[in-house]
């Protein structure tokens, strides 16, 4: 902790017969490593602070104190790494009259060095994600890199820091933020007791694990300055934990930028939408990868380390910017998109603008109502009487042509999305579906003469593709049907009733 927020001094007390007790007030040396496991998505922090106290034969009493941070007190935990069977805690006490220290009482048979762990969550540590990808004069391949920018605003600077962050979603019942502000807990030994279950649990497992994999020593020791950093990508359950190695110094105050993936080659594919959501008019052109594994030549996944592929974890929340790269090797800005959580194998799709050089043109070729029937119902008046009435069923039906043209000098993958003014019934393959005949009210859009592939969006909307030539004009018809069920007005002139 720093010298100002949470200064831990260590009490050295020799204890000797008749002999005063020689008292040696010694401050914690500096952190040997500090790791931060960040959970974006509720504000909370795990810190894990690993340093080598001196101790000798006796009892030594450690102060530990976090006025001035977001600490919550209730989380503390104290550990001994090394030599328990010489080397113990005793207890746990609270100073009178103080609720931002604590102390703990080691019993030690061994004069030394000890390695020891603290462990407590704090809040006010954050995190972002951004992505910038430059895209090949071709617009065939994309080099994506990904940044995590750190914002400490939990009062302490934490030093020779390992970074892990989070992607995903957990649900605590009570925050870290509140919890922090609590008095200190009155009984030692149970420094989770007063945190709701399901927080309780989430400190147990990510200690369980951490502990199962035998990080405590390990992560201790800086990286090597000369080795490049990785990123280690993990599926836990319900999230995803990303370990960016390396250490860097947390700052109170100052965001940190940290590299979390930097990948080359990435398969970028440009496709062209029309949609009557926006008008229908123009087409609009995206850039899109996907977030799946880096295959070669052969389409065999290539080996690489986890720090320069996808497809091995979602991607965070974040802003994509994209550029593409002149034959002068100068940048053009093209679009950006702030995108969601990308599952693995989902895809990113970047807005790059209005298209010119592909256009379209729609007319209305042929229009006709057939089957015309007028029906009679009834309709209850009150408890004596009830009331006929006429309405009229007919089917309505609209014949499209579109007129694609492309003015690309490379082929062209473009997708048409049309609106119906009812729920839609599609037919996209040879045979018609087996609710085409129905009598239901609907729109009936039969787009199966329509070369490639078709499918319904949504209750309204349906979608074509296209696969266009360089230069190649494409003409595309198709028809809907709206049956139309109880259209009025009311035909009985005569309003004719009789009773019930």
């Amino acid at each position: 902790m720093t010298s100002k927020s949470a200064a831990a001094i260590l009490l050295l007390v020799a204890l000797a017969g008749n002999t005063p007790a020689a008292v040696d007030l010694v401050t914690v040396p500096t952190r040997e490593g500090t790791q931060l496991t960040i959970y974006n998505s509720e504000d909370i922090t795990m810190v894990r602070e690993h340093r080598l106290l001196t101790v000798k034969p006796g009892i030594n009493r450690i102060q530990f104190s976090w006025a001035n941070t977001l600490i919550d007190p209730t989380s503390i935990d104290f550990r001994i790494l090394d030599q328990q069977d010489k080397v113990d805690l005793i207890d746990t006490t609270f100073p009178s009259g103080r609720n931002d220290a604590l102390q703990w009482n080691v019993k030690s048979q061994v004069a030394g060095k000890i390695p020891v762990e603290i462990r407590y969550f704090t809040s006010g540590i954050t995190w972002t994600a951004d992505y910038v990808g430059i895209a090949n004069q071709e617009e065939t391949k994309l080099n994506l890199t990904g940044y995590v920018r750190v914002f400490n605003n939990s009062g302490e600077l934490y030093d020779n820091a390992q970074t892990r962050l989070v992607v995903g979603t957990i649900n605590l019942v009570e925050k870290i933020a509140e919890l922090a502000s609590r008095p200190a807990p009155g009984m030692p030994g149970y420094a989770l007791r007063d945190m709701a279950p399901q927080t309780r649990e989430r400190v147990r497992e990510e200690f369980g694990r951490s502990l199962a994999k035998g990080e405590a020593a390990a992560e201790a020791k800086p990286a090597p300055p000369e080795e490049p950093k990785k990123v280690v990508k993990e599926g836990l359950s319900e999230y995803f934990l990303f370990t960016i190695e390396g250490r860097e110094e947390i700052k109170d105050k100052e965001p940190k930028r940290l590299v979390s993936m930097k990948v080359a080659e990435v398969p970028l594919e440009c496709l062209y939408k029309l949609t009557d959501r926006d008008g229908g008019q123009f087409f609009t052109k995206f850039y899109r990868f996907k977030n799946i594994k880096l295959l070669d030549d052969q389409g065999k996944e290539k080996n690489l380390p986890a720090m320069e592929n996808l497809g091995l974890s979602p991607l965070p929340d974040g802003m994509v910017r994209l550029f593409s790269e002149y034959q002068t090797k100068d940048l053009a800005y093209v679009g950006a998109t702030a995108t969601k959580y990308v599952p693995i194998g989902d895809r990113v799709e970047v807005n790059v603008g209005r298209d010119s050089d592909l256009t379209i043109i729609r007319r209305l070729k042929d229009q006709q109502i057939s089957n015309i029937v007028a029906r009679q119902y009834k309709r209850r008046l009150d408890d004596q009487f009830v009331l006929y009435y006429d309405l009229v069923d007919y089917n309505e039906t609209f014949l499209f042509e579109e007129e694609i043209v492309s003015g690309k000098p490379v082929p062209v993958k473009a997708e048409l999305e049309r609106r119906f003014e009812a729920n839609v019934v599609l037919w996209s393959e040879d045979a018609p579906p087996p609710d085409w005949n129905s009598n239901e009210a609907g729109a009936y859009v039969d787009l199966h003469q329509v070369s490639g592939r078709k499918e319904r969006v949504d209750q309204n909307h349906v979608k074509y593709f296209l696969d266009l030539k360089p230069g190649e004009k494409r003409l595309v018809s198709y028809s809907v049907t709206y049956k139309r069920r109880q259209v009025g007005p009311e035909l009985n002139a005569e309003k004719k009733r009789e009773p019930l």
